[in-house]
């Protein structure tokens, strides 16, 4: 997510002149806040108990989903985010798009009509915003023009599902020529850098990148996109630490947040998955594994951490918690090893007792940056990108225990 984090509650303040849009009257924010404290304090036991919500992901998965319909805009992009303070942000290209597939998968699973106009409605709008040379641009609607690696390798996912979805020509057309641009700039060493990246830094989670590559090499059979992306993979795991750290995210200015650390785990595990390396999902898997024994023993995992996985901010991000668990349910669909099942049916748990089902528009079916919302990580937001994950994550366990439970046998009668 190249939207950068905002770093303090006062810095987030600033965004407010006056009484602000969507008004939360300041009285009651305050109270809230105090109440999420004490409950922060006082309930923490229970929220990483691993107790059961008594919500179904189902209705968990639908609420996240009508909460993507609110934040989809006129125009057809989905707002970055509901701040507290300023209501709806503009609509954000980056996460549009790869919001795309997972309203595909929603709609498959659920028969949902509407999940699909809305999948086709930001199609649309992120076609007319493609720029001559293929690229995208970073930054929400309106706020700049610069072409964005990162942007438009997530958008190229979504591109990639629609035309799966609907076989339009100009579709494949556009998803082309957002490939052929991120080869361009590729650098010889596999990563991306220079004025089309985040401070114009090479990223290890751009690794995310690599992924849409190597979707689009499976999907147009072209092997030249395919070797990009392995190039962009071996860069990455070169930056894998024997303690499983991955160097190279490079934030400068910001902590390591869970978000990003997870954002270079997954895109290398899904590009090694459809390369088919073996040493790299073994790579991967020895990272996800660490983060794994931290949160059986710890019963949480850091908002952000420092180098080797030492602690960081202890206030939770939720997306990084949501992206963790779908690393763990891909590796128990590859592996067949049921701690990683275990580990994030827990965490889909924790993350349901979070999405608040009741209250207006923008608040209600959101996951908040961070928990308490006020945390370091997008405080006072309700963020799109959250719901992304968090919904691919129950998409995925509820495809993985259906699996489960259509190869088990038949309970055998008990003996009398």
């Amino acid at each position: 997510m190249n939207l950068p984090p905002q770093s303090s509650f006062i810095k987030v303040v600033k965004e407010a002149s006056g009484i602000l849009r969507a008004p939360q009257r300041v009285p009651r924010l305050l109270q809230k806040f105090v109440a999420d404290g004490f409950r922060a304090s006082f309930e923490s036991r229970h929220l990483y108990s691993y107790t059961g919500t008594e919500r179904e992901s189902l209705k968990t998965l639908d609420s996240l989903i009508h909460w993507v319909a609110d934040a989809q805009r006129p125009d057809g992009g989905i707002a970055a985010y509901y701040s507290l303070l300023s209501g709806y942000s503009a609509s954000y290209p980056e996460v549009t798009g790869y919001l795309i597939p997972t309203l595909h998968d929603f709609a498959a699973a659920t028969g949902s009509h509407s999940a699909a106009a809305m999948a086709a409605r930001a199609t649309r709008w992120l076609l007319a915003l493609q720029m001559p040379a293929g690229a995208f641009p970073s930054g929400l609607q309106g706020s700049e023009l610069r072409p964005s690696v990162f942007n438009t390798g997530q958008i190229l996912q979504g591109l990639i599902r629609a035309h799966i979805e609907t076989r339009r020509s100009e579709i494949l057309s556009s998803a082309v020529s957002a490939g052929d641009w991120l080869l361009d700039v590729q650098q010889p060493d596999g990563s991306w850098s220079g004025a089309a990246t985040y401070q114009n830094q090479p990223h290890s989670y751009y690794s995310m990148v690599a992924w849409s590559l190597a979707q689009l090499s499976e999907h147009t059979r072209s092997t030249q996109y395919g070797l990009a992306a392995e190039k962009n993979l071996d860069f990455v795991l070169a930056g894998i630490r024997p303690s499983g750290w991955v160097d190279g995210i490079n934030l400068r200015g910001h902590p390591t947040y869970l978000h990003f650390i997870a954002y270079a785990l997954q895109g290398a595990l899904e590009c090694a998955i459809l390369r088919q390396r073996p040493d790299a999902i073994d790579r991967v898997a020895h990272s996800a594994w660490i983060l794994l024994r931290k949160f059986e023993t710890q019963k949480f995992l850091f908002g952000s951490y420092q180098k080797d996985f030492k602690p960081g901010s202890r206030s939770a991000c939720l997306t990084g918690n949501a992206q963790m668990s779908c690393v763990w349910l891909r590796l128990f669909e590859i592996t067949g090893d049921l701690r990683y099942l275990n580990a994030a049916l827990k965490m889909n748990e924790l993350l349901k007792q979070l999405v608040p089902l009741r209250g207006r528009s923008g608040i209600r079916g959101g996951v908040s940056g961070s928990y308490p919302i006020w945390g370091r990580y997008q405080p006072l937001r309700y963020i799109s990108w959250g719901c992304k994950f968090l919904a691919d994550s129950l998409l995925l366990e509820g495809r993985l225990m259906r699996s489960l439970e259509s190869a088990a046998p038949e309970n055998l009668p008990c003996a009398s």
